[in-house]
């Protein structure tokens, strides 16, 4: 990037920070990462108060600012070993990746399956955890990031939340269990039913919806309303052999339903979660290759990265494309470019360009 288009940049970014709104909880225990070149070229860093945080990002203005999931009772000093660990908010790390530089942005909207299964079925449902305790947050560029910050999770080490991400994306799963045949003549499958918790209501549940939108998923034979039905109050009861179906050929029909009840369709990052000094996007900064804000989002459905998490600004700056752009659907309007063209866009717009590095500040 050439450095008078960084300039501007980072002009920009100073004036959003200056009336930012931040909610950094125990913000004083947290170690800060920045980074320009990279996403952390620094880190170590700490701040007494948001009003010393805020300073620091309108004088020094970086592209990146990141904050540790931990708290620590001196969270400045170096080695890692003297930061004095007390606890760390429990993270998640939902991606979606896709071939080239824009390829992930029309496909945002398939990750909210996974976020919305995350948070309901299993931090609110399976492990307890109040909503005021979670927070969802656009990473700013292909996904979300989701903050546990309940104090029963704060202690956990590594290795156990290795083993609630494990939970999660159902590794070792095996659906099978959860059914039995009885030594009655004829011989019944007993199985989950909807009202279940965990894994067993999941599958029960889905397997219902399956039937009612997609019958023949499972067979042909669901086609029919009645065998439908029929099959459907079965599994209410807890009797899954209410079906024509040979009842082996139907658990062996019921593993791609199982395969989709983890969240699994896209990137769950272990590692993330995992890590105790991981540091995670600062909530409300702006992400350095897109200008778009790692925004605080309250309705994910409704919720649009394209065109909610944009800086908000009327003016226009006139960009020039340096490559063909991919069409995209950005602010509520579908465009593409080709390597030459000369645009005046509106300056988050052309911000999202530039820091993808498809376009540069034109000069007449």
């Amino acid at each position: 990037m050439r450095p008078e288009d960084l300039k501007k940049i980072k002009q920009i970014f100073a004036a959003y920070y200056e009336i930012a709104e931040f909610s950094i909880p125990s913000l004083e225990q947290r170690e800060f990462g920045v980074g320009n070149v990279k996403k952390i070229d620094a880190r170590h860093l700490d701040f007494a108060n948001l009003s010393a945080f805020r300073t620091y990002l309108c004088n020094n203005t970086p592209l990146f600012v990141s904050h540790s999931a931990a708290y620590y009772g001196f969270p400045g000093a170096t080695p890692m070993q003297k930061k004095q660990w007390k606890g760390a908010d429990l993270i998640f790390d939902l991606d979606i990746h896709a071939e080239g530089r824009y390829g992930a942005y029309p496909k945002l909207d398939e990750i909210k399956e996974d976020l919305q299964r995350l948070v309901n079925d299993f931090l609110l449902n399976d492990f307890g955890i109040k909503r005021e305790h979670i927070t969802t947050v656009f990473s700013g560029n292909r996904g979300y990031h989701v903050h546990v910050r309940d104090p029963a999770y704060i202690a956990l080490g590594g290795d156990e939340r290795r083993e609630l991400v494990d939970y999660i994306m159902g590794q070792g799963l095996n659906y099978g269990d959860f059914f039995r045949f009885t030594d009655t003549s004829p011989k019944k499958l007993m199985g989950p039913v909807p009202e279940e918790g965990g894994y067993r209501g999941r599958l029960a549940r889905k397997t219902i919806q399956v039937l009612e939108n997609k019958p023949t998923r499972l067979s042909r034979l669901f086609s029919k309303k009645e065998k439908r039905d029929f099959f459907v109050g079965g599994i209410r009861e807890g009797n899954w052999s209410k079906t024509s179906l040979k009842l082996n050929d139907l658990l062996s029909r019921l593993q791609a339903v199982a395969e989709s009840l983890p969240v699994s369709s896209v990137n769950t990052d272990a590692g993330v979660t995992q890590d105790l000094s991981k540091l995670i996007r600062v909530p409300n900064s702006i992400h350095g290759e897109t200008g778009l804000v790692a925004k605080i989002v309250k309705d994910v459905d409704s919720f649009q990265p394209l065109r909610d998490a944009l800086l908000e600004s009327p003016t226009e700056i006139k960009i020039k494309f340096l490559e063909d752009v991919p069409e995209l659907a950005i602010k509520d309007e579908t465009t593409g470019f080709r390597k030459g063209d000369v645009r005046e866009l509106s300056q988050p717009v052309a911000l999202f360009y530039i820091l993808k590095g498809s376009a540069e500040l034109y000069k007449n």
